[in-house]
Parts: C-alpha cells; structure tokens; sequence
C-alpha cells in the first residue's frame, strides 16, 4: 500500500478524528468545571486587555468545544479537523508567545493539572496537530473504500491509544513541574 493509498483510507480520518475529538473534550471539560481558573489563566497570557479576557475565555471555550463537537458530528470532513487545527493552533501560538517573552510562570489553563508553560507543552501540541493535519489531508484525499463494520472497532482502538499518548504526555509535564517546583 502506498503513501497516498494509505493517506487517502478513511480509517485514518476516522480514528485521527475520533482522537482528536477525546482530546478536546477532556480538555473542554476542566474548562467549563472551572471557568474561572480558565479565565485566570487567560488573563495571565496578557494577550488580549484585560477587559476582552472573559470575553476571549468564553469564546475560546466555545470555539474548543464547537471544533470538539464537529470532529464527533461529522468525523470524515476535513472541515471538522481544520476547525480543530484552528483551535489547537492558537492555543499554542498564545503558549509560544508567552515562551519567547520568558513567561514560563503561567499556567496553560489547558486540563485539571494547570500544567505550566514550557517547550514540553508545544510538543505536546504539535503533536495533537499532526493528528489533526492527518485527519484534514485524509479527509481531503479521494476515499479509497468504504468503512467496513471492523475498521470502527480499529479506529476506537487507534483513538483510543492516541488518547493514552496525550494523557501520559501531560502527566509527565506535570510531574515534570511538579518536580521541578
């Protein structure tokens, strides 16, 4: 099987999709358990005044969770993962910034942990962006085949050991933090 071949399978867009939409998810959901950590965090970012930051979290929010909600309604668009690369991609320009202005004090606002800001976290976010990169180009690629009734058992599975590669990565930046502090 080809590059191309395997580029354009729909099983790649369904489980990179179905990853990517745990990702946001799990990460939509200490948000919205705690908007005002969020918010705090946000602030701290300074890159919006601090009159627009409430403003800015809740729309972050929501756009986090709409990108979220598209990747699970319509998995196989390339749309949905472009709407997720939207999402990701400015959450860590906003993290590269305050890196390059030597900010490593804030937290990232992304999860439970308040995992602070550091390389590891950028990593952590290019990664979820091939992800979803991957997911764009297969979507936009000419399907080779259908879905066959076991390939949604294999992209649960492949999502699913996605997900546990974000989980261990965030847990180790924050025991990295932790061990650091």
């Amino acid at each position: 099987m080809t590059a191309a071949l395997l580029c354009a399978d729909p099983l790649v867009t369904a489980a990179c999709s179905a990853a990517a939409a745990l990702v946001l998810l799990m990460s939509v959901l200490p948000k919205l358990r705690d908007f005002a950590r969020f918010h705090a965090a946000l602030d701290a970012y300074q890159l919006v005044p601090a009159a627009w930051t409430r403003a800015a979290a809740m729309a972050f929010v929501a756009a986090e969770a709409g990108a979220a909600l598209l990747l699970v309604a319509r998995p196989l668009q390339a749309a949905s993962a472009v709407a997720g690369l939207a999402v990701v991609g400015l959450a860590t320009a906003a993290v590269g910034i305050n890196l390059a202005r030597g900010r490593r004090d804030i937290r990232c606002g992304c999860d439970a942990e308040g995992v602070p800001l550091s390389g590891g976290l950028v990593w952590r976010n290019a990664a979820l962006l091939a992800v979803l990169g991957a997911a764009a180009a297969s979507a936009a690629a000419a399907p080779t085949r259908a879905l066959a009734p076991l390939d949604f058992a294999a992209a649960g599975f492949c999502a699913l050991a996605l997900l546990l590669m974000w989980l261990a990565s965030t847990q180790l930046l924050a025991n990295a933090a932790r061990t650091r502090a």
